[in-house]
Order: structure tokens, then C-alpha cells, then sequence
């Protein structure tokens, strides 16, 4: 049970990957005029959602496994470059919290008693992939090129520009591909087929909501397939907010078990 607790907190980090509501439509491919890469990324990073605070105050998630399936509800409010708290609940019940701040994860579970305090090595380890404070940041901000470790735009050299589907596509041969709205340069579509760690991810974004004046996704669902492993997480958002929050804390009972992961 306890693992099964932890699966899911892990794949909703490696997820969250979050005014009028709308679904981004397609244009067809005729109309849209193709792109470089190096524009296409230019406009992908001048119409990125950004934030001083975030408030996201109902996160409904649906997450299926071979073995696991269940509903749990999760809040989300977050200081840019500080701290992000992370709070989930089931049927109103209170299950765990998680504060990430730039050098540590924070996690109490509140039905078994216990909690760990870690920086990010054990995430890392058990996602199979590089995993910090402002990777995480930058998923929440959906920021395209958070879903890979790019030190800089010369990394996109050998990735190839052009229109599919209605859609800019942004691809390197059959390892990525990231599909863009031609209408807010939105990521709609994620792609990753990983065959050094036997892994593959298919993420879609859809019923964008204005945030800030940016399109924002609604809606988030993740299909993973890794190792024999099948994981199906459903994402629905809304209450968002930019106002300012003043702190964020994470009180540890004195009585819960520390859990070691190192």
C-alpha cells in the first residue's frame, strides 16, 4: 500500500506535469505556413506560460496501472523559484502533501504515518531520467522544452521543423516528437520513445484556458508504457489563480515514521 502511495505521487511530479474555456482546433496543413526550427522554437518561448505564483485549486487525477486504479483529487500552489507545495486528497480525506523546493522534496503521508525528506536523486532514479526543482517548475509552466535536459537552443540542431496533422511539429527521428498549436504556439502533443530505458510516453494537452493573457491546458492525459508497465494518468484542471502567495510550509508530525530511500 505504501508503494502504491509513492507510484503515484511519482508519476504525478513526472506529469505535472497544469477565464473562457476553449479547445484548440487544427488548421488544415495548406494553411499553415512552415516554420524553421529555430523560429518555431523562438515562438514556442515567446508565447510560454510564465508566473511570479500560481494557485491551481482543483486537480481532478484518474490513474490506471496493470495492478492499480484510482480517483484522487490535488491542489497545487506554487512560488516561482522558491518553493511548490503539492497537496492530495481522496474523497476529501487528506493523503499526503509534497513541498519541492530547489534542494529537496518533502513528502508526508498522512494515512500511513510516515514521510521523507530528500533531494532529487531518489525521483531521479525512479523515473529513469534527470529530474530538478526547475525541470518540474517548467512542466507546471508547460513549457515545451522542460521534457528534455536542453542546456540551450543549439540542442535543437538536429531537430527537424514541419506541419502534420494541422499541427507544428518539432521531431528528431522517431525519439521526440512535440506538436505546437499554429493559433498560440501551445504544445498540444508530446511524444517520447525511449529505447535505451524501454519507455514510451504519449502526453496530449487540450481545453487550453487563459491564464495571464497565456494559453493554459485544461485537460492532461499521460500514457506510459515502460518495462511491461502500463500507466494511464487523466488530468482536469480549473480555479486558476496568479495571485500573490505569501508562504508555504510543510509541518512534519512529530510522532510519523521517517522513510529512508537512499
Amino acid at each position: 500500500m505504501r508503494r502504491k502511495r509513492l507510484v503515484i505521487f511519482l508519476v504525478l511530479i513526472a506529469a505535472l506535469g497544469i477565464s473562457s474555456c476553449r479547445t484548440t482546433r487544427n488548421l488544415t496543413d495548406d494553411s499553415i505556413k512552415p516554420l524553421s526550427t529555430r523560429r518555431l522554437v523562438k515562438k514556442v518561448e515567446q508565447n510560454a506560460f510564465d508566473y511570479d505564483f500560481l494557485t491551481i485549486r482543483r486537480i481532478n487525477c484518474r490513474f490506471s496501472g496493470n495492478q492499480n486504479n484510482t480517483n484522487f483529487r490535488v491542489n497545487l500552489k506554487a512560488i516561482k523559484d522558491e518553493k511548490i507545495l503539492v497537496s492530495i486528497s481522496k474523497i476529501n480525506i487528506p493523503v499526503g502533501r509534497v513541498l519541492l523546493t530547489p534542494d529537496s522534496v518533502k513528502y508526508v503521508n498522512y494515512i500511513d504515518r510516515n514521510y521523507f525528506v530528500d533531494d532529487y536523486s531518489y525521483l531521479s532514479r525512479f523515473l529513469n531520467t534527470k529530474l530538478n526543482f526547475e525541470i518540474v517548475q517548467s512542466i507546471i509552466s508547460n513549457n515545451a522544452f522542460s521534457y528534455h535536459d536542453y542546456e540551450s537552443r543549439a540542442n535543437f540542431t538536429h531537430f527537424n521543423s514541419s506541419v502534420e496533422e494541422g499541427l507544428f511539429l518539432l521531431e528528431s527521428g522517431e525519439e521526440q516528437k512535440m506538436y505546437f498549436s499554429p493559433l498560440n504556439y501551445a504544445l498540444t502533443k508530446l511524444i517520447v520513445n525511449d529505447e535505451l530505458n524501454a519507455r514510451e510516453l504519449e502526453m496530449v494537452f487540450e481545453d487550453f484556458e487563459k491564464v495571464k493573457k497565456k494559453d493554459y491546458p485544461g485537460t492532461i492525459e499521460m500514457n506510459m508504457v515502460s518495462r511491461g508497465e502500463r500507466i494511464n494518468l487523466k488530468l482536469r484542471m480549473n480555479g486558476f489563480s496568479t495571485d500573490k502567495i505569501d508562504e508555504l510550509t510543510l509541518r512534519i508530525p512529530d510522532r510519523y515514521e521517517q522513510i529512508r530511500v537512499n
